[in-house]
């Protein structure tokens, strides 16, 4: 199953039902594409959610430790390449030759959009997500 095998699957899943976060954050990177902690904290999980925007970053940490997840400088995104964190700021800055996005994002790496990709939609037990 996309490089993954049935034990690995359940070693992730099992890790995710400990993490839910992370894997929030894993399915908004597959959905959306690379985005900031900061907009994911106040755009998909922050004020109804409870969560600080540190949990957030400790997550994206955690997907960074185990190879999930890669850190990228704004600078190198692609100007076409649409984050929820950047469509508005394209459509302001038009007239500008490249946007100004000079924070960190995060992406996926390959292992992380296998892994996206084998693992369910709900591996997370009571999660909406």
């Amino acid at each position: 199953m996309a490089g993954f095998d049935q034990k690995e699957l359940s070693l992730w899943r099992e890790f995710f039902s400990q993490h839910p976060i992370a894997y929030q954050l894993i399915v908004h990177t597959k959905r959306y594409g690379p985005d900031t902690p900061t907009i994911v904290h106040k755009r998909l999980l922050g004020h109804r959610s409870g969560l600080s925007i540190e949990e957030v970053r400790e997550n994206y940490q955690l997907l960074v430790d185990f190879g999930l997840v890669e850190k990228t400088s704004g600078k190198e995104l692609d100007r076409h390449d649409l984050t929820s964190s950047v469509k508005k700021t394209l459509k302001r800055r038009q007239k500008y030759h490249t946007p100004r996005k000079t924070h960190t994002y995060y992406q996926l790496s390959r292992k992380g959009e296998l892994l996206a990709r084998a693992l369910p939609q709900n591996v997370t037990e009571g999660n909406n997500t």
